[in-house]
């Protein structure tokens, strides 16, 4: 264990324990009754989520070790990619469906959500292809490369995986996904320029358009039973449709609510209770809120927000552009992630399904996220060796 602890990046797995160990307790405390009712046991989903965190943590301390030899072997990568690729394609027809969405595998008591792990696959891939080719990085810092047609190939694959997830339907994992790759594309742009207009419109040019047009979107999905639409139609006003589209989001405003500055104690959830659908995966920061308030909130926002700007900083120091890639690619995935969840929450972009990372029950997640830590603290390592952290 020294061996693993020696060097390690104290910024990024502080705020990680933490949060693990925070999941830990809210799961149990979300997750208590359905346990009981479900499975006939208040402990049943306490101890797989133990698991995964143990699981969690030994992926963090291996791949903090992680010298990127396989993975910077393009044959390794296409496999895994093509690999990935028929996968998403067979659960389409044989995936079990959970929530509405066809895209997971079961394993005796555990179910597996290949989607998942794209977001690792796409951002050791893309990063490849930056450090290898560099196909996108132009002498003026334009994209003028992008649309050459010999250098187009390499994105093919993904956009297809990407749509692949979408149509499952996984709304959240193809924003992401979606979102890691057009961070990564920012990463090759040297113009400060062209890259403060790039970054202007992929952070805040999607959340513009839909605040803009938010009523118009709800107005018009109204007549639409696909569960996908009614989140547009509840997040346009939820209490239009306490009983149906609009439900599990006022739900979600009550326990916020109900939990003011300091909370009405951990266990002491009444949302929980049958009221929100997910207490203890899409809707674990309104019940943290109920019980521990929002004083708890902000803490867990912000050891997030600790991880996010350790890897951007890591990142930033790096004059590798396989190294940087990577960092900004895993900062990506953390911000969009935890935007999607605590926004879903909130009322402010319409409900996703996505797991808050690290905290969320949920073993795809907390292991996709982990392989991607653990890559940004192997860089930490391999950048302080070099003196630049």
């Amino acid at each position: 264990m020294k061996k693993f602890l020696n060097g390690i990046d104290w910024y990024l797995f502080f705020p990680y324990i933490i949060l693990c160990g925070i999941g830990i307790v809210m799961v149990y405390s979300a997750s208590a009754g359905m346990g009981m009712l479900h499975q006939g046991m208040a402990q049943s989903y306490l101890h797989k989520q133990i698991l995964f965190v143990i699981i969690s943590l030994m992926i963090v301390l291996g791949m903090s070790r992680c010298r990127f030899v396989y993975l910077k072997n393009i044959t390794f990568l296409m496999v895994a990619v093509s690999t990935m690729f028929f996968i998403l394609i067979a659960l389409l027809f044989l995936g079990k469906s959970i929530n509405g969405a066809s895209g997971w595998i079961t394993l005796g008591s555990f179910s597996i959500q290949p989607a998942e792990l794209c977001k690792f696959l796409f951002i050791v891939y893309f990063a490849h292809l930056f450090w290898k080719r560099r196909f996108l990085i132009a002498q003026n810092g334009a994209l003028r490369t992008f649309f050459w047609p010999k250098k187009f190939y390499p994105l093919m694959l993904p956009v297809v995986m990407i749509w692949l997830i979408f149509i499952q339907p996984d709304t959240g994992g193809a924003l992401i996904n979606t979102f890691i790759i057009l961070v990564m594309f920012g990463t090759t742009i040297t113009s400060k320029r062209w890259l403060t207009l790039y970054s202007l419109l992929v952070m805040i040019g999607p959340l513009a358009l839909y605040r803009i047009f938010k009523k118009p979107i709800g107005l018009f999905f109204a007549n639409s039973h696909h569960y996908q639409f009614q989140r547009f139609v509840a997040v346009y006003n939820p209490f239009l449709h306490p009983q149906s589209s609009g439900q599990q989001l006022i739900n979600s405003f009550y326990a916020i609510s109900n939990g003011g500055l300091w909370g009405r104690g951990l266990g002491n959830s009444i949302q929980k209770m049958g009221y929100l659908a997910e207490p203890n995966t899409d809707f674990i920061l309104p019940i943290i809120s109920e019980e521990l308030g929002l004083v708890a909130v902000i803490f867990v926002l912000g050891l997030l927000l600790m991880l996010i700007v350790r890897s951007i900083d890591i990142g930033f120091r790096s004059n590798n552009i396989y190294y940087s890639s990577i960092c900004y690619g895993t900062a990506a995935y953390l911000f969009v992630q935890t935007l999607l969840n605590a926004g879903g929450s909130v009322g402010y972009i319409p409900l996703t399904g996505v797991a808050l990372p690290f905290v969320s029950y949920g073993g795809s997640s907390i292991v996709t996220l982990s392989l991607c830590l653990g890559m940004v603290m192997s860089i930490s390592r391999i950048e302080q060796h070099q003196g630049l952290l």
